[in-house]
């Protein structure tokens, strides 16, 4: 499912990216990267190996800490900011490798998501207060509430390590989207899924969206790129060097020319 460029610029902007620059030593990997995300869209930032795409995420999420220029998200400047301040502003990223922990249950990992919405403290948690215990019934309503919106409540007492492949996807959106996001990053989320996972990963990130969480992936999948996808960034030795829908990127000769090592 894609738009056109005019519904996409229609929308408000969620997320700015103006002039950001990463260097680590000598290695420039981003120079110059701008990009405008809009609200409750699906984009895509894609780029042969190597690009940048993961560093620009590392440094939209305070992994990372830009060389140089501007993050603005939601009109406040969130570049150089810790990692889960940016969480609690309303980003969550999911990761090309997942990163969940695989002998607690799936129950467990999501409620991990929810740390930063606490409000009662480790004095409170210490104390036994009693918000603190309506703070926790409160987060596992949400986390169970997540999981039955992914389709998995029923698995929520087995240990995620026993789970497929694509459930431990689930499982990971799922911790991602329960911290509230008005934002979300997909860091290669169709890596180690067949074709038909891949279709019902898209209807996944479809139905995200359409739930008022706007999503933003990096993915190497160019068939789900262009199948869901309404805008779309490329990113070259961590330059851009196109914007546009799936279409116009399809038919760019410089991005053709990336993608298959020839001069454009």
């Amino acid at each position: 499912m894609t738009g056109s460029s005019e519904q996409a610029s229609a929308n408000k902007c969620l997320l700015e990216v103006q002039g950001v620059s990463k260097r680590f030593g000598g290695l420039r990997a981003l120079d110059g990267v701008n990009c405008r995300v809009s609200e409750g869209r699906v984009s895509a930032i894609i780029g042969p190996n190597g690009a940048g795409k993961t560093t620009l995420f590392n440094c939209l999420t305070g992994v990372d800490r830009p060389t140089g220029g501007s993050i603005r998200f939601l009109d406040r400047e969130i570049a150089g900011m810790a990692s889960h301040r940016i969480a609690a502003a309303g980003i969550a990223r999911t990761w090309q490798t997942i990163r969940l922990f695989e002998h607690m249950t799936v129950l467990e990992n999501v409620l991990v998501g929810c740390h930063c919405r606490g409000r009662c403290g480790m004095l409170g948690a210490a104390l036994r207060l009693p918000r603190h215990y309506r703070e926790e019934r409160r987060m596992r309503r949400a986390a169970m509430d997540r999981l039955d919106s992914l389709g998995i409540v029923e698995l929520a007492r087995l240990p995620v390590g026993a789970l497929p492949f694509l459930q431990q996807r689930r499982v990971e959106l799922a911790r991602a989207l329960v911290s509230e996001p008005r934002l979300l990053l997909l860091d290669e989320p169709a890596a180690g899924l067949n074709a038909r996972e891949t279709i019902e990963l898209g209807e996944l990130i479809l139905q995200i969206r359409d739930s008022g969480v706007t999503v933003v992936l990096v993915e190497h999948d160019m068939s789900l790129v262009m199948e869901i996808s309404e805008r779309v960034f490329v990113l070259d030795h961590g330059t851009p060097i196109a914007e546009g829908t799936p279409r116009e990127i399809q038919n760019n000769p410089q991005v053709i020319a990336v993608y298959l090592g020839v001069e454009a």
